[in-house]
């Protein structure tokens, strides 16, 4: 294992243990050694994405991930690809770019059921049903949200289970929520979200994971208040405090005493509950929390308000005010400097993209040129450039004893006749025509050249003199028979061709001298048939 992969290594352990700033140092290490390969520095992006996110520096997480999507979706890599995308949701969601979340999660979905991966495909499932819910579509969340839970009951894998209930709880009391802030019925959502919440916290429990377990607690309360179960809600308050309180989980514990002086605000012990609420706004690590931080200043608000306190609730308002102000400008702050990023990154993809576009239609432009260099304009065939260039390899095949060569010089007999009885127009015509018919008798690996005129070269690749002959035969056969009354009444046409075999060590100008000599042995037998050549022997054949 290389320095590198080892860093790496380090850094996806850290990220199971939760040390986010840890991962991120070993993951910037690996992206910044000297032998890193292009694959080992896209993963160290893809862990960075994550360990970013997890410690809130969204603007980084953004850059690092779409880096490491631009080398995944380069390289056809779909599970990276919707992992990346994953993450990526999430860090769009949190900063409220929902829009922008809502095409990363389509992108995770997509590429998950590309690939064929259900692990994939319940987390982007998870991440679509997010999605919907910050965007104000609570009912295409629970779909969503259900659909993920089927696939992992489908993995048998007891933390999917766990994090799948307890998304789709989450999303129903989100919901709830929203109903009862329009005075709506929420006694449905609220009961489906407590029976996936108490199945969550259980599965935590058989897990013997203590955070899961505190977090499903956590959510317990909320649903458990809303539903007037204050009893209940305390006692799952105290556990999930007693969890968190022991295992470091400050974060939650916060949340779970925010909770518990909720649930005495419900009760209707006004005072306890802002005895509470004012001792958590003295907690230093309270300012980490700027969610719970509005929270608490609105309730003391409206409670002290309530209670005619208004010197109190004018405090807590402006202090409201000052954090809502503060988390907007954040906020925005974020959302500019992210979409700056990506709308970096697609400038930067889209200039790559041009530069190959614009290398691309050189080559085909240089490709064109050359071929319009070696090829004849009027016929299509090759040209004598092309027979110089084409020539030589093929020369080198038949010489190392790997392919047997065959020429046949093949002329148009009485040409001139047909120009200046029917115009060079038909005479091109007739030229063009019998170009087709040669390709009809040559392969892909065959070389048919216009030497000049009505003159033409066939070269046979691995072929023998008698099969090269039969392929003449069927090409006189083809000329003779064709009508070439449409071309121009009274017009008839015939070829003559002169066969020769590449003898051992034989010179390129002495074996096309023998084929062109075959060829005026065969005008001078009579025209219209073929002629093979010996090397000192020139033998006609009949047609």
């Amino acid at each position: 294992m290389t320095n590198v992969d080892a860093l790496l290594q380090s850094s996806r352990q850290s990220s199971d243990d939760g040390q986010h700033r840890l991962g991120a140092g070993q993951a910037e290490d690996a992206l910044a050694a000297p032998s890193a390969t292009a694959l080992q520095r896209a993963q160290a992006r893809e862990l960075l994405t994550l360990h970013r996110l997890r410690l809130g520096d969204y603007q980084a997480c953004v850059q690092q991930g779409l880096l490491a999507l631009e080398y995944f979706t380069e390289h056809g890599d779909l599970l990276a690809q919707s992992k990346l995308h994953c993450t990526l949701a999430l860090a769009f969601t949190d900063t409220s770019l929902n829009e922008t979340a809502l095409r990363h999660v389509l992108g995770a979905l997509g590429a998950a059921r590309a690939c064929g991966n259900p692990v994939a495909e319940f987390w982007a499932l998870s991440r679509s049903s997010l999605v919907h819910g910050a965007m104000g579509d609570p009912a295409r969340s629970v779909d969503l949200g259900t659909q993920a839970l089927s696939v992992a009951q489908t993995l048998n894998d007891q933390e999917t289970n766990f994090v799948a209930l307890n998304n789709l709880g989450d999303t129903y009391l989100v919901m709830a929520q929203g109903l009862i802030a329009n005075d709506e019925d929420a006694g449905e959502p609220l009961t489906e979200a407590l029976t996936l919440m108490t199945e969550a916290a259980a599965l935590a429990q058989v897990q013997g994971n203590p955070f899961n377990e505190a977090l499903a607690c956590s959510n317990l309360v909320s649903i458990l208040i809303k539903l007037g179960r204050h009893d209940e809600a305390r006692e799952h308050g105290r556990q999930g405090k007693t969890l968190s309180r022991a295992h470091g989980y400050r974060s939650l514990e916060i949340d779970i005493d925010a909770q518990l002086a909720d649930l005495v605000r419900a009760a209707g012990r006004f005072d306890e509950a802002t005895a509470m609420m004012e001792a958590q706004l003295a907690d230093p690590d309270i300012d980490e929390e700027p969610k719970l931080l509005a929270k608490l200043h609105r309730s003391l608000f409206e409670m002290h308000k309530a209670g005619g306190r208004f010197q109190q609730a004018l405090h807590h308002h402006e202090k409201l005010h000052a954090v809502m102000l503060a988390t907007t400008v954040q906020t925005a702050g974020l959302q500019s400097q992210m979409l700056i990023n990506t709308i970096e990154m697609e400038h930067a993809r889209h200039e790559l993209e041009r530069s190959q576009l614009e290398a691309k239609m050189a080559r085909i432009r240089a490709e064109e040129l050359d071929d319009q260099a070696h090829t004849d304009p009027l016929t299509h065939l090759s040209n004598r450039r092309a027979l110089d260039r084409e020539l030589p390899w093929m020369m080198g095949l038949a010489e190392r004893g790997v392919q047997s060569l065959c020429a046949a010089m093949i002329d148009l007999d009485h040409f001139k006749q047909v120009n200046d009885s029917f115009g060079h127009g038909t005479g091109d015509q007739v030229l063009t025509i019998l170009a087709a018919m040669l390709r009809t008798i040559t392969r892909g690996t065959d070389l048919a050249v216009r030497v000049g005129g009505e003159e033409f070269l066939l070269v046979f690749s691995d072929t023998s003199i008698d099969a090269a002959a039969q392929a003449c035969e069927r090409l006189l056969a083809s000329v003779r028979s064709y009508n070439w009354h449409d071309v121009a009444p009274g017009l008839v046409c015939t070829v003559s061709v002169g066969l020769a075999e590449l003898e051992p060590h034989e010179t390129v100008s002495a074996w096309l001298a023998r084929a062109d000599a075959a060829l005026y042995d065969a005008k001078h037998a009579g025209r219209d048939q073929i002629a093979m050549a010996a090397r000192d022997l020139l033998v006609p054949v009949a047609p």
